[in-house]
Parts: structure tokens; sequence; C-alpha cells
């Protein structure tokens, strides 16, 4: 789950409260999770909520991602085993609620997000904490085999808390949403301790309740090819509910290993079995934490024109992505909110997501 930081909040207060008479005390605290940190951004809260939140988030989100590991004895893992064995295995609640967001994500991107693939991310081995040393490759032979039988979200029905498959094959993997879902678990609860502005960086997603005093968030995206920050954008003037935004971002500039020169990433396309191609790097913007998180994937694994789809049927608020060669896509929505930054860019020849056009009878 570790991410290199793709996304930041800008912190200096004349870039984030431009024109503002009155700037708001912003308080920072943070925590570890498996060597990785976790921060908390307060904006105008009293010191107790801040302590009893940085407290509720740090005693949410190690718990969850223990019980939801892929790899280590967890709920997952034992759910998982026993899935194969008999077909079916009953469901922890936060395995219930991973299995209908991945659903949703699996139908909005035409089965390009699937974490029933567990077992193919660990062939190709990242189910490893060692996972950047170099190691080999899966065959052409047993990845074509694994085509031929692969399970998909559409093996799976939920009955109650009872998970049943047709493809004892199916292994989840919900390493594809689990910040965002961690980030919904955590953001509900702080709230129900009052607090009402805060952020919360799991490490480079970046999910929002209220606003920084009173502006809006504002936040910078860095290209994922070279580091350098691509562009701010401001959240304001979009509604959202509850106060609810999220920039996620993905990349295949991390949890990548090199093999005789080549690099892989860690997000594998269910329809291909190998690895993503093509695109550097992806940002998504949204309310809806687990759905923007995993929809950083998604726009990785889609073509253009897909993306444009996946966006409408997810309701986000905004896409960016980079491919390779440095070419930088924006939707409609993110082109209208974002201030470029980057010099090296030519803004004026970026690429616009297509908007997904009805299918007849819609």
């Amino acid at each position: 789950m570790n991410r290199r930081h793709f996304l930041s909040a800008l912190t200096a207060a004349p870039l984030l409260l431009a024109g503002c008479s009155r700037q708001p005390v912003l308080v920072e605290e943070g925590f570890m999770v498996f060597n990785m940190p976790m921060t908390l951004r307060f904006a105008n809260e009293p010191a107790d909520k801040i302590t009893a939140a940085v407290n509720t988030a740090a005693a949410i989100v190690e718990p969850l991602y223990r019980r939801i590991h892929p790899w280590k004895p967890s709920d997952l893992t034992r759910f998982n085993a026993t899935l194969a064995a008999q077909g079916e295995a009953t469901a922890t609640p936060d395995i219930l609620d991973l299995i209908a967001i991945s659903r949703t994500l699996f139908d909005a991107t035409d089965g390009a997000f699937d974490p029933s693939i567990g077992a193919l991310i660990a062939a190709w081995g990242f189910h490893d904490s060692h996972v950047t040393t170099p190691h080999p490759l899966p065959s052409d032979a047993f990845l074509d085999a694994w085509l031929a039988d692969r399970p998909s979200m559409n093996d799976i029905s939920v009955h109650g808390s009872t998970v049943r498959t047709t493809n004892r094959r199916v292994q989840f993997d919900f390493n594809g949403c689990a910040e965002g879902y961690a980030a919904h678990l955590v953001m509900a609860q702080i709230e129900r301790l009052g607090v009402k502005n805060c952020l919360f960086d799991t490490g480079g997603d970046l999910f929002m309740i209220g606003q920084a005093g009173d502006k809006p968030w504002h936040l910078a995206i860095e290209s994922p090819v070279g580091g350098d920050v691509l562009c701010s954008i401001d959240l304001s003037g979009h509604s959202q509910p509850n106060g609810h935004q999220s920039l996620n971002s993905s990349g295949n500039y991390e949890h990548r290993f090199i093999y005789k020169g080549e690099a892989y990433s860690h997000i594998i396309n269910p329809h291909t079995a190998r690895p993503v191609r093509r695109v550097a790097g992806s940002t998504i913007w949204g309310h809806h934490y687990p759905i923007c998180d995993g929809a950083t994937k998604g726009a990785m694994l889609l073509e253009p024109a897909q993306v444009g789809t996946m966006a409408e049927r997810l309701h986000l608020s905004g896409v960016l992505y980079m491919q390779d060669n440095g070419e930088l896509w924006l939707d409609a929505g993110m082109r209208r909110h974002i201030q470029p930054i980057a010099k090296k860019v030519d803004w004026a020849a970026t690429h616009t997501i297509p908007t997904a056009i009805p299918t007849v009878g819609n």
C-alpha cells in the first residue's frame, strides 16, 4: 500500500489563502502505519478534537489493514482460502463493503478494475514485502493458461454475509481501493467527534471534509514521470455531498520492480494478465473516497474514450492522466479547476478526454 507523493497540500499561507483577510489556524498531526506516514491537517479546530481525531484515525487504519491484508494472515486470506476450498465463505463487514465497492468499479470500467485476480497479482510477485527486488516473470504459457479460465467479479454472488463463486480461482486483493475505504471509515468517525475541517493524507492520496479556513483546500498535482509540480487545483465552486472531496493518484512509478532492464508495474490488466503499459499515472477528483481511489487504477487500464465513460458512470468531478511519453490528458471538469504550473508542459497541446456518448435508447 506504499505510495510516493503524487499529490500534496500547498501549505504556504499566501498560496492557500490568497486575498483572505483572516488566515486559518492550521495544525498538522500524524502517525505511522507499517512504516508509512499518515497525516491529518486541521483548520480552525480545537486542540481536544484534534487529539481525539488523530487517536481515532490511528485506531482505525492499522487494524483495518491487518484485517484485509492480501497475503499475510488476515480475515481476507482466511476468506480467500475458504472460498477456494469450498466455493463459498462467510465474509466480514469490511469484505462485504469492499466487494460492493469493487462491483461498482468493475461495472464502470467494463471489468478493467477487478480485485478477484489476487492470485495473478501474487504470480507477478507483488504479494511480497520486498517486491522491488528483481525476480523472474511468470511465463507466457502460465499467463495464457490463466486467461483461458480467468476469474472475475462476474463469478461472485453475495447472499447476506455468504459469498459464493463459480470459479475457485477467485482470490480477492482489495489494495486498489483500500486507502479510500480506510479514509471513508476515518472521516466518518472524526466527523462524529465534531471535526468540520480536515485533510487526511494517506501518503499521496488526499481526503477532505470542509475547508482550509474560509477558503477551499488548494492542492498540488505532481508529474508521475518527473516529480515536478504540474499544476495546482482549487476545489472551489464545486458542491459535494457533506463537503466530502478527495484527490487520488496512482502510477507505474510506485510498487514496481525492474527485471532485465524493464520496469513492471503492480497494476495488472485482467484482460491481458500483464502489467499496465502506456499510462504513467492518473489523478481522480471526486467525492466518494474508495470509488475515487479505485478509479485511478481504472483510468490507467482504459483508453481515453473509455475513461470518459467511466467518469460519467462514477460521477467523478475530474480526471487527469499522463502517458509514459509525457502526453497529458484532462477531462473538462479537471481542466476548469487546475492552474498550470509546469513550464515544460505545452498546456495548449494537452488532450481532452472525450465525453461519453450515450448508447442509443439510454
